[in-house]
């Protein structure tokens, strides 16, 4: 005779899974992608990605194997997450495609960047992105580019491959460029950008996002959206949850639309503009 699975047998299944995940990734001792890590990331973001009842959702998320889960990106999930977010953002602005961008907490590899260029590059449009990132290290510019930071720490072997992987894939300064500046504690002119973008890692908490947001907001021009990357459901595991419903209106930000994917992109992300 079959047996039914109770939900407590299913929430125990379910943290089970995180731990025995989480404990083969933590005696790995790097994480570069290789077909075991590629494999075991793999299997927690189908994990994650399900559809579970709330109350389930609530006792797995509470349990201490969402401590310490890492972050591990996949190209094709931001590929299909970024061509999401470009085609509401264009609904957004009546078809008018933005020109001038940029990506705060771009990493050491751009990906958003790169394929925001990938959708909205063509001849009869010049698109530019900006990166912001707080470390040095995985940033390329030329001294006048950098709004912040000691220029003498830089290594200059990391902005020269940093550089040079820009070139390689086809994109010129024009297009994609670089600077060093830590969103949680500097500010920067970002009147001149149709669309920013803050990066789910940018503020792990919901304290250091809330300042994130409004150091952004206050050097934002009228009009200009703010995109902002989170996660829904057991998707909190691999990204923060950030919810745009506190505080945001008396920070000058009107919410536009909110998108929780149920397929296999891991992120949610909100667009909102700034009404001053």
């Amino acid at each position: 005779m079959m047996q039914v699975q109770s939900q407590e047998d299913c929430v125990d299944c379910l943290v089970a899974e995180i731990l025995a995940c989480y404990l083969q990734l933590s005696k790995i001792e790097t994480l570069s992608p290789s077909p075991h890590v590629n494999g075991l990331f793999d299997r927690l973001t189908e994990f994650c990605c399900q559809t579970f009842d709330e109350s389930v959702v609530d006792k797995v998320s509470t349990a201490r194997a969402s401590a310490q889960l890492l972050n591990f990106t996949y190209f094709e999930n931001y590929v299909d997450l970024t061509r999401m977010e470009i085609n509401a953002v264009t609904s957004m602005t009546r078809g008018l495609r933005p020109k001038q961008f940029a990506v705060l907490g771009s990493g050491p590899l751009p990906m958003t960047s790169i394929c925001i260029l990938q959708s909205l590059r063509t001849e009869a449009q010049a698109v530019t992105v900006h990166n912001f990132d707080h470390d040095p290290q995985v940033l390329y510019s030329d001294s006048d580019c950098f709004l912040f930071g000691v220029i003498d720490d830089l290594d200059p072997q990391a902005i020269s491959m940093s550089s040079e992987l820009c070139v390689k894939l086809g994109y010129s300064r024009d297009e994609m460029d670089f600077h060093v500046f830590d969103v949680l504690s500097d500010q920067c002119d970002m009147l001149g950008f149709d669309v920013v973008y803050l990066a789910s890692l940018v503020g792990i908490t919901d304290d250091e996002k809330q300042k994130a947001i409004h150091n952004m907001v206050k050097q934002m021009r009228p009009g200009a959206l703010l995109v902002i990357r989170s996660a829904h459901s057991l998707r909190g595991l691999l990204y923060p949850v950030v919810n745009i419903t506190v505080g945001v209106t008396s920070m000058g930000l009107k919410p536009l639309v909110v998108v929780h994917p149920y397929n296999e992109i891991v992120n949610s992300f909100a667009i909102l503009k700034v009404v001053g």
